[in-house]
Protein backbone atom coordinates (compact mmCIF):
# COMPACT_ATOMS: atom_id res chain seq x y z
CA UNK A 1 0.00 0.00 0.00
CA UNK A 2 1.38 3.39 -1.02
CA UNK A 3 1.55 6.15 1.59
CA UNK A 4 2.01 9.75 0.43
CA UNK A 5 4.88 11.47 2.25
CA UNK A 6 4.86 14.72 0.29
CA UNK A 7 3.27 15.91 -2.92
CA UNK A 8 4.05 13.21 -5.48
CA UNK A 9 6.36 11.19 -3.18
CA UNK A 10 5.04 7.85 -1.93
CA UNK A 11 6.42 5.19 0.41
CA UNK A 12 6.01 1.52 -0.50
CA UNK A 13 6.82 -0.31 2.75
CA UNK A 14 8.99 -3.39 2.42
CA UNK A 15 7.52 -6.77 3.31
CA UNK A 16 8.31 -8.06 6.81
CA UNK A 17 8.87 -4.48 7.96
CA UNK A 18 11.52 -3.97 5.32
CA UNK A 19 13.81 -6.65 6.68
CA UNK A 20 16.22 -8.48 4.37
CA UNK A 21 15.65 -9.66 1.64
CA UNK A 22 13.26 -6.69 1.20
CA UNK A 23 13.62 -2.95 1.63
CA UNK A 24 11.46 0.15 1.64
CA UNK A 25 10.89 1.76 -1.77
CA UNK A 26 9.90 5.25 -2.87
CA UNK A 27 7.68 6.05 -5.84
CA UNK A 28 7.79 9.52 -7.35
CA UNK A 29 4.68 10.33 -9.39
CA UNK A 30 5.87 13.10 -11.70
CA UNK A 31 6.55 13.70 -15.39
CA UNK A 32 9.19 10.98 -15.16
CA UNK A 33 7.58 8.36 -12.90
CA UNK A 34 10.43 6.96 -10.79
CA UNK A 35 11.05 4.12 -8.35
CA UNK A 36 13.86 4.18 -5.79
CA UNK A 37 15.10 0.72 -4.73
CA UNK A 38 12.44 -1.64 -6.16
CA UNK A 39 12.61 -4.42 -3.59
CA UNK A 40 9.71 -3.70 -1.27
CA UNK A 41 6.67 -5.68 -2.39
CA UNK A 42 6.34 -7.32 -5.81
CA UNK A 43 2.53 -7.09 -5.77
CA UNK A 44 2.59 -3.34 -5.14
CA UNK A 45 5.48 -2.66 -7.51
CA UNK A 46 3.91 -4.63 -10.36
CA UNK A 47 0.99 -2.18 -10.45
CA UNK A 48 3.31 0.73 -11.28
CA UNK A 49 3.41 0.13 -15.02
CA UNK A 50 4.27 3.73 -15.99
CA UNK A 51 7.73 3.79 -14.39
CA UNK A 52 10.36 5.33 -16.69
CA UNK A 53 13.30 5.65 -14.31
CA UNK A 54 14.73 3.46 -11.52
CA UNK A 55 17.15 4.98 -9.02
CA UNK A 56 19.24 2.54 -7.00
CA UNK A 57 21.01 3.34 -3.74
CA UNK A 58 23.45 0.47 -4.39
CA UNK A 59 23.78 -2.91 -6.06
CA UNK A 60 22.68 -5.31 -3.29
CA UNK A 61 19.93 -7.77 -4.22
CA UNK A 62 17.67 -6.64 -1.36
CA UNK A 63 17.44 -3.24 -3.10
CA UNK A 64 17.11 -4.40 -6.70
CA UNK A 65 15.25 -7.74 -6.44
CA UNK A 66 12.24 -6.59 -8.53
CA UNK A 67 14.25 -4.62 -11.07
CA UNK A 68 13.04 -7.03 -13.75
CA UNK A 69 9.55 -5.51 -13.50
CA UNK A 70 10.90 -2.32 -15.04
CA UNK A 71 12.90 -3.65 -17.97
CA UNK A 72 12.03 -0.66 -20.18
CA UNK A 73 13.02 1.96 -17.62
CA UNK A 74 16.30 3.84 -17.39
CA UNK A 75 18.51 2.74 -14.49
CA UNK A 76 20.60 5.08 -12.35
CA UNK A 77 23.23 3.95 -9.84
CA UNK A 78 26.52 5.45 -8.68
CA UNK A 79 29.18 5.22 -11.37
CA UNK A 80 31.47 3.08 -9.18
CA UNK A 81 28.87 0.28 -9.15
CA UNK A 82 27.35 0.63 -12.61
CA UNK A 83 29.27 -2.26 -14.17
CA UNK A 84 28.29 -4.60 -11.29
CA UNK A 85 24.71 -4.73 -12.60
CA UNK A 86 25.75 -6.30 -15.90
CA UNK A 87 29.15 -7.89 -15.20
CA UNK A 88 29.24 -10.87 -12.84
CA UNK A 89 33.03 -10.59 -12.50
CA UNK A 90 32.75 -6.99 -11.28
CA UNK A 91 29.98 -8.01 -8.90
CA UNK A 92 32.24 -10.68 -7.38
CA UNK A 93 35.12 -8.19 -7.05
CA UNK A 94 32.91 -5.81 -5.06
CA UNK A 95 31.68 -8.48 -2.65
CA UNK A 96 34.52 -10.96 -2.11
CA UNK A 97 38.22 -10.67 -1.32
CA UNK A 98 40.43 -12.31 -3.95
CA UNK A 99 41.50 -15.12 -1.58
CA UNK A 100 37.96 -16.24 -0.71
CA UNK A 101 36.71 -19.74 -1.53
CA UNK A 102 35.72 -20.00 -5.21
CA UNK A 103 33.19 -22.78 -4.62
CA UNK A 104 31.41 -20.71 -1.98
CA UNK A 105 31.32 -17.77 -4.42
CA UNK A 106 29.64 -20.00 -7.03
CA UNK A 107 27.07 -21.16 -4.47
CA UNK A 108 26.41 -17.52 -3.55
CA UNK A 109 25.86 -16.59 -7.21
CA UNK A 110 23.37 -19.45 -7.53
CA UNK A 111 21.42 -18.26 -4.49
CA UNK A 112 21.29 -14.71 -5.82
CA UNK A 113 20.12 -15.85 -9.26
CA UNK A 114 17.25 -17.76 -7.62
CA UNK A 115 16.42 -14.80 -5.39
CA UNK A 116 16.37 -12.41 -8.36
CA UNK A 117 14.59 -14.99 -10.55
CA UNK A 118 17.10 -14.53 -13.36
CA UNK A 119 19.29 -16.83 -15.43
CA UNK A 120 21.67 -14.04 -16.44
CA UNK A 121 22.88 -11.09 -14.36
CA UNK A 122 22.37 -8.29 -16.88
CA UNK A 123 20.92 -4.89 -16.02
CA UNK A 124 22.58 -2.24 -18.23
CA UNK A 125 22.90 1.13 -16.49
CA UNK A 126 21.84 4.15 -18.53
CA UNK A 127 22.61 6.82 -15.93
CA UNK A 128 25.86 6.47 -13.93
CA UNK A 129 25.37 8.83 -10.99
CA UNK A 130 27.79 11.23 -9.33
CA UNK A 131 27.84 12.88 -5.92
CA UNK A 132 25.88 16.12 -5.85
CA UNK A 133 24.10 15.45 -9.14
CA UNK A 134 20.59 16.90 -9.28
CA UNK A 135 17.99 14.96 -11.22
CA UNK A 136 14.84 16.66 -12.46
CA UNK A 137 11.84 14.37 -12.57
CA UNK A 138 9.37 17.13 -13.46
CA UNK A 139 8.31 19.39 -10.63
CA UNK A 140 10.29 17.25 -8.18
CA UNK A 141 14.09 17.37 -7.93
CA UNK A 142 16.26 14.78 -6.22
CA UNK A 143 19.91 15.18 -5.29
CA UNK A 144 22.39 12.31 -5.20
CA UNK A 145 24.30 12.10 -1.90
CA UNK A 146 27.20 9.67 -2.36
CA UNK A 147 27.61 8.02 1.05
CA UNK A 148 30.06 5.11 0.73
CA UNK A 149 30.90 2.62 3.45
CA UNK A 150 28.09 0.11 3.22
CA UNK A 151 29.28 -0.31 -0.36
CA UNK A 152 31.68 1.75 -2.45
CA UNK A 153 28.87 3.45 -4.38
CA UNK A 154 26.14 3.63 -1.76
CA UNK A 155 23.98 6.73 -2.20
CA UNK A 156 21.24 8.47 -0.30
CA UNK A 157 18.66 10.61 -2.10
CA UNK A 158 17.70 14.10 -0.92
CA UNK A 159 14.56 15.94 -1.97
CA UNK A 160 15.47 19.57 -1.15
CA UNK A 161 12.09 21.23 -1.67
CA UNK A 162 10.23 18.62 0.37
CA UNK A 163 13.11 18.24 2.87
CA UNK A 164 12.83 14.46 2.64
CA UNK A 165 15.86 12.16 2.82
CA UNK A 166 15.96 8.54 1.67
CA UNK A 167 18.89 7.20 3.70
CA UNK A 168 18.93 3.67 2.21
CA UNK A 169 21.30 1.41 4.20
CA UNK A 170 22.37 4.07 6.60
CA UNK A 171 19.29 2.54 8.12
CA UNK A 172 19.66 3.41 11.84
CA UNK A 173 19.01 -0.24 12.74
CA UNK A 174 19.83 -1.58 16.20
CA UNK A 175 22.51 -3.84 14.68
CA UNK A 176 24.50 -0.81 13.60
CA UNK A 177 26.36 -0.13 10.37
CA UNK A 178 27.03 -3.05 8.02
CA UNK A 179 30.19 -2.98 5.87
CA UNK A 180 30.70 -6.65 5.09
CA UNK A 181 31.71 -6.57 1.41
CA UNK A 182 35.21 -6.32 -0.02
CA UNK A 183 34.33 -2.87 -1.38
CA UNK A 184 32.93 -1.69 1.96
CA UNK A 185 34.80 0.54 4.41
CA UNK A 186 34.38 1.25 8.12
CA UNK A 187 36.22 4.53 7.65
CA UNK A 188 34.04 5.66 4.75
CA UNK A 189 30.90 4.68 6.65
CA UNK A 190 31.93 6.88 9.59
CA UNK A 191 32.48 9.90 7.35
CA UNK A 192 29.30 9.28 5.36
CA UNK A 193 27.40 9.56 8.63
CA UNK A 194 29.23 12.83 9.30
CA UNK A 195 28.09 14.00 5.87
CA UNK A 196 24.44 13.20 6.61
CA UNK A 197 24.63 15.17 9.86
CA UNK A 198 24.90 18.32 7.73
CA UNK A 199 21.55 17.66 6.08
CA UNK A 200 18.51 18.94 7.99
CA UNK A 201 15.55 16.83 6.83
CA UNK A 202 12.02 17.09 8.08
CA UNK A 203 11.50 13.41 7.31
CA UNK A 204 13.83 10.45 6.75
CA UNK A 205 12.98 7.13 5.12
CA UNK A 206 15.43 4.34 5.89
CA UNK A 207 15.99 1.38 3.60
CA UNK A 208 15.09 -1.19 6.26
CA UNK A 209 13.14 -1.72 9.46
CA UNK A 210 13.27 1.73 11.09
CA UNK A 211 11.19 3.17 8.28
CA UNK A 212 10.02 6.73 8.90
CA UNK A 213 12.06 8.98 11.18
CA UNK A 214 11.23 12.59 11.97
CA UNK A 215 13.84 15.27 11.51
CA UNK A 216 13.85 15.85 15.26
CA UNK A 217 14.77 12.21 15.92
CA UNK A 218 17.20 11.82 13.05
CA UNK A 219 20.36 13.36 14.52
CA UNK A 220 20.06 11.43 17.79
CA UNK A 221 19.47 8.13 16.00
CA UNK A 222 22.31 8.84 13.58
CA UNK A 223 24.71 9.53 16.46
CA UNK A 224 23.73 6.30 18.18
CA UNK A 225 24.15 4.39 14.92
CA UNK A 226 27.63 5.87 14.41
CA UNK A 227 28.63 5.12 18.00
CA UNK A 228 27.97 1.41 17.44
CA UNK A 229 30.70 1.44 14.80
CA UNK A 230 33.10 3.16 17.20
CA UNK A 231 32.24 0.69 19.97
CA UNK A 232 33.30 -2.17 17.70
CA UNK A 233 36.57 -0.38 17.04
CA UNK A 234 37.19 -0.01 20.78
CA UNK A 235 36.51 -3.71 21.35
CA UNK A 236 39.03 -4.63 18.65
CA UNK A 237 41.61 -2.28 20.16
CA UNK A 238 41.05 -3.77 23.61
CA UNK A 239 41.55 -7.26 22.17
CA UNK A 240 44.83 -6.16 20.59
CA UNK A 241 46.38 -5.49 23.98
CA UNK A 242 48.07 -8.81 23.22
CA UNK A 243 49.04 -9.91 19.72
CA UNK A 244 46.35 -11.84 17.87
CA UNK A 245 45.97 -13.39 14.46
CA UNK A 246 43.11 -12.35 12.22
CA UNK A 247 41.33 -15.63 12.91
CA UNK A 248 41.62 -15.10 16.67
CA UNK A 249 40.05 -11.64 16.32
CA UNK A 250 37.24 -13.03 14.17
CA UNK A 251 36.57 -15.74 16.78
CA UNK A 252 35.72 -13.02 19.32
CA UNK A 253 32.50 -12.29 17.41
CA UNK A 254 32.82 -8.53 17.88
CA UNK A 255 30.38 -7.80 15.03
CA UNK A 256 27.79 -10.60 15.21
CA UNK A 257 28.27 -11.70 18.82
CA UNK A 258 26.79 -15.08 19.80
CA UNK A 259 25.18 -15.47 16.36
CA UNK A 260 28.60 -16.05 14.83
CA UNK A 261 28.90 -19.50 16.45
CA UNK A 262 25.32 -20.42 15.60
CA UNK A 263 25.55 -19.40 11.94
CA UNK A 264 28.77 -20.29 10.09
CA UNK A 265 27.53 -18.26 7.11
CA UNK A 266 28.15 -15.10 9.13
CA UNK A 267 31.89 -15.73 9.37
CA UNK A 268 32.77 -14.27 5.91
CA UNK A 269 31.09 -10.89 6.57
CA UNK A 270 32.49 -10.88 10.13
CA UNK A 271 35.94 -11.39 8.61
CA UNK A 272 35.55 -8.61 6.08
CA UNK A 273 34.23 -6.14 8.66
CA UNK A 274 37.09 -6.92 11.05
CA UNK A 275 39.58 -6.47 8.18
CA UNK A 276 38.07 -3.06 7.38
CA UNK A 277 38.46 -2.01 11.02
CA UNK A 278 42.06 -3.22 11.11
CA UNK A 279 42.89 -1.27 7.95
CA UNK A 280 41.44 1.89 9.46
CA UNK A 281 43.21 1.35 12.79
CA UNK A 282 46.49 0.81 10.96
CA UNK A 283 45.94 3.99 8.94
CA UNK A 284 45.36 5.94 12.17
CA UNK A 285 48.49 4.46 13.73
CA UNK A 286 46.53 2.65 16.45
CA UNK A 287 47.34 -0.92 15.41
CA UNK A 288 50.11 -2.63 13.50
CA UNK A 289 50.65 -5.98 11.83
CA UNK A 290 53.71 -8.05 12.72
CA UNK A 291 54.05 -11.07 10.49
CA UNK A 292 50.68 -12.83 10.87
CA UNK A 293 49.52 -11.05 14.00
CA UNK A 294 47.96 -7.72 14.92
CA UNK A 295 48.76 -5.69 18.03
CA UNK A 296 47.81 -2.34 19.49
CA UNK A 297 50.49 0.34 19.07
Amino acid sequence: MLSELGEGIFLIPGRHKGRYPYCNSLYIADEIPTIIDPASDRKELSQLNQVKFVLLSHFHSDHIRELGLFSQARIGIHQSEASALSDEKKLIELIFFAEEDKEEIERWLGRKAREMKVEEWNYPVSDPLQDGEEIGLGKIRVKVVHSPGHTIGHCCFWFPEQEILFSADIDLADFGPWYGNACSSAEDFFFSIEKLKKIKPKLVITGHETGLVSGEEFFTKLERFQNLLLEREEKILDALGSAKSLEEIIDLGIIYGEFLKKSPGLRPPERRMVVHHLKWLEKKGLATRRQNQWIRT
